[in-house]
């Protein structure tokens, strides 16, 4: 007997390196995520306008100088005064004055220069609105002290409107006009106005 099961296992141990191993499926799957985070999410470049009116859910309002927006506060400066206001107690945002608008979108601008020029930001009946709903306040990536950020945008469904959608794009700039934030402080919805890199 021992004899039969040593001969068995030589024999297979003899045979294995002969026989074609079948592709691994752990490199394919990674490429297929890969693909599908692709076609899932779609960034955008946005930009700030200097001045924020802040409407609160106490009912009061505060205007300042946008300096920073991150998950958690909205930061501005009235007078020389800066203050942070968390999000938790922020309804809305209204953005005016002038904005930063970069030449392309490998730039993230802070202040004026060769590649980041000043417009004034005025809202007329010729700017096409584009409303983005429940978008995660981490998917806005803003660099401290930046005008300009990053908004990651998941792809619609089938189901859903893409008209708006997909006339977001990184050949124009979109400008944030306003920002309303849920009860939790996690979800925002977006105003933007697309306008051209002029």
């Amino acid at each position: 007997m021992k004899r039969f099961l040593s001969i068995l296992l030589i024999s297979a141990v003899a045979t294995v390196p002969n026989m074609a191993l079948s592709t691994p499926i752990l490199p394919s799957l990674l490429l297929s995520q890969q693909d599908k985070e692709e076609n899932v999410t779609q960034k955008i470049q946005v930009a700030f306008p200097d001045f924020a009116v802040v409407s609160l859910k106490s009912g009061n309002r505060t205007t300042g100088n946008f300096i920073d927006l991150n998950n958690r506060s909205l930061i501005i400066s009235f007078k020389g005064y800066t203050t942070g206001i968390s999000l938790n107690e922020i309804k809305s945002i209204e953005f005016k004055d002038k904005v930063l608008i970069p030449a392309d979108e490998t730039v993230i601008c802070q202040q004026s220069n060769n590649q980041c020029h000043q417009v004034i930001f005025t809202q007329n009946q010729e700017h096409k609105i584009t409303v983005l709903e429940n978008i995660p306040m981490t998917n806005l990536s803003l660099f401290q002290g930046a005008k300009t950020a990053l908004l990651t945008l998941p792809k619609p469904s089938e189901d859903e409107e893409t008209e708006n959608i997909n006339d977001l794009s990184n050949e124009n700039i979109n400008i944030i006009n306003s920002l309303e934030i849920d009860e939790s402080g996690q979800l925002i919805t977006i105003t933007l106005i697309p306008t051209q890199r002029k």
